[in-house]
């Protein structure tokens, strides 16, 4: 497990954040943005391999940015694969919902949309299109991390140990209860639905945020 201490440096925070971030944006803007958002995907996970020294994510992340410069044919197999797993139009085959891998009943809107719908109410967080995109969207979530290891970072600046604490405490409770107990099998369902080695790389990456954590 990859582990950051109350007294690490920013930088290392900010990678994190980063990485959750562009994983994020990758999602939200979906199949037909991909020739925009794999390159931003690519520098932040190359900051992340390399500071790590993670030799297995550096060798996947050179896959994510030899695609990154594919050609207009290449971008367009992209989104058709990226629409077959995640979007539809029939059922996707890797729904990006946290509900559809931890409900009894296997359907989005279940009661993990209204639980992390709670945790971004304590922030005074709502999340926009609430109507037509549930509160537990893989772009939601991770945003949601990353903005509470940005107000880590912010507590940091202004040495307000309270608020050190009480950020760690509500990322470690989130991280804990949503995004880890369903992005690994989430990563799996892409691996076992997929050839596209840019999708087989993404699940890599995702497999390894399921071990990060702050403590």
């Amino acid at each position: 497990m990859i582990t950051f201490y109350e007294d690490c440096h920013p930088q290392v925070l900010r990678i994190h954040a980063n990485l959750l971030l562009t994983f994020s944006i990758l999602f939200a803007e979906g199949g037909e943005k991909i020739h925009q958002t794999l390159g931003r995907l690519v520098s932040s996970c190359t900051a992340f391999s390399s500071y790590f020294k993670l030799e297995k994510l550096i060798l996947t992340n050179d896959v994510l940015a030899q695609y990154s410069n594919a050609d207009d044919d290449e971008y367009l197999v992209m989104t058709y694969e990226f629409n077959r797993l995640f979007v539809g139009p029939t059922a996707p085959i890797a729904s990006p919902y946290e509900s559809v891998y931890l409900s009894p009943d296997h359907l989005v809107m279940g009661d993990q949309t209204l639980a992390v719908r709670k945790i971004y109410k304590q922030e005074n967080l709502q999340v926009a299109g609430q109507a037509h995109e549930p509160d537990d969207f893989i772009a939601t979530e991770l945003e949601f991390a990353a903005y509470l290891l940005s107000r880590i970072m912010d507590a940091q600046a202004s040495n307000n140990d309270i608020q050190i604490q009480r950020y760690k405490d509500l990322y470690q409770e989130f991280w804990a209860q949503h995004p880890s107990r369903w992005l690994g099998l989430f990563a799996q369902r892409v691996r076992q639905s997929t050839h596209h080695p840019v999708f087989l790389a993404l699940s890599e990456f995702l497999d390894t945020l399921t071990t990060l954590n702050v403590d």
